[in-house]
């Protein structure tokens, strides 16, 4: 999506998701077509909403902005924005929202994204934007038909936006391997056992067949990380399952992922986790 020039209504409604919502009722799910920018108030409101473009092409005015939106793409309204569409051609705008409320968004925060500064959190003038593939948008459409067979309970929200956010964050990692050379891709698939923990990232680099230096240049590149980071995190990684999955000591298991240092291992191990590795293990070792 492309920003224009800035574009400032006069006068702009509320809206409250209590308005939209049957007795019992927690979310708010439809899919609405535009045909003209009189279809639909500029406006604000207290929830969120997330939606997607199912067809056409227009302009979204949000928060005094004009920016071109067109199919595929979703965004993901924040409360405090204001906005409204005016489509472009004949066809009219034809797209798919959710609605729910800024409690439910700050519990999604708390639970699944408590350091994500996109998304719903994004801290810009203008809302979280993204394009998704065609494919992914008939997901995410017959997703929310099949949830309006049901009642709009917060079990469903829950579901249908867990549904949504799982399937955006693994094509966020399809991106990122769709920006790696297949040398870096081909190397991160094979750092995958002991051995080549042991060596850290000498044995990384071996297996890029690459200078050191223009390895840690197009890791940084790719995802904006050190190659140093990008070895520990796969070390961490495959540390996680071995806590799970095994009983092994987790002094052997510092030391089956290259790390000579304990206390290195559990720093590097809290740093991304947020828990010690002793923690972590009891914690998903529990049997309910």
């Amino acid at each position: 999506m492309k920003a224009g020039k800035p574009l400032q209504p006069s006068d702009c409604k509320v809206f409250d998701l209590e308005y939209f919502l049957a007795n019992k009722e927690v979310f708010h799910v439809s899919r609405v077509c535009i045909n003209s920018r009189n279809d639909i108030s500029y406006h604000s409101h207290s929830y969120a909403e997330l939606l997607w473009i199912e067809k056409g092409e227009g302009i979204h005015h949000v928060n005094g902005r004009k920016v071109q939106i067109q199919a595929t793409a979703m965004v993901m309204i924040r409360p405090s924005d204001t906005h409204t569409f005016s489509p472009a051609g004949r066809d009219g705008l034809v797209l798919v929202n959710i609605a729910f409320s800024a409690k439910d968004l700050g519990y999604y925060r708390k639970r699944y994204f408590p350091d994500v500064n996109s998304y719903f959190w994004t801290t810009g003038d203008l809302p979280y934007c993204l394009s998704l593939p065609e494919d992914l948008v008939k997901r995410f459409s017959s997703r929310v038909e099949e949830a309006m067979r049901f009642d709009r309970t917060r079990l469903q929200l829950d579901s249908l936006l867990l549904f949504i956010f799982r399937n955006i964050q693994e094509l966020s990692l399809a991106q990122d391997l769709s920006q790696a050379p297949p040398w870096l891709i081909t190397a991160i698939n094979g750092y995958n056992n002991v051995e080549c923990f042991r060596s850290g990232v000498k044995s990384f680099v071996a297996l890029c067949g690459r200078n050191p230096d223009y390895v840690n240049r197009v890791v940084r590149d790719v995802f904006d990380k050190t190659l140093t980071e990008l070895v520990n995190d796969i070390r961490i990684k495959y540390a996680a399952n071995q806590l799970v999955l095994t009983g092994a000591p987790i002094k052997y298991i510092a030391f089956s992922c290259g790390y000579s240092s304990l206390a290195n291992f559990y720093r590097q191990f809290e740093d991304r986790h947020d828990q010690t590795p002793m923690d972590y293990r009891r914690l998903n070792q529990i049997i309910v």
